[in-house]
């Protein structure tokens, strides 16, 4: 078992660990994607970073969901979407 920090999250029914590290997470990533993380990262507002470090910290599989979720909102869908307080999305 590593020492190095991890992330836990859960996808698809499952607890996933993923890079902890802002380091972690540029080596994970595949060499084409590593000058936009670094872009992204240098570029982000200090208090958005842990947000931009955990979305690309995500597997593409992980990406690839909620980049389906964000068309369906954008689409007008918000079908199995719930607000933060427990309602469902869309509701007023």
């Amino acid at each position: 078992m590593s020492d190095r920090p991890v992330i836990r999250a859960h996808h698809d029914g499952r607890t996933i660990e993923l890079p902890g590290t802002l380091h972690d997470i540029r080596i994970a990533l595949p060499e084409h994607e590593r000058a936009q993380f670094d872009h992204d990262i240098a570029h982000a507002h200090i208090d958005n970073l842990p947000a931009v470090a955990s979305a690309w910290a995500k597997t593409p599989e992980m990406r690839a969901h909620d980049d389906a979720i964000a068309a369906r909102v954008a689409a007008g869908d918000n079908t199995g979407l719930f607000n933060a307080d427990g309602t469902p999305a869309g509701e007023t």
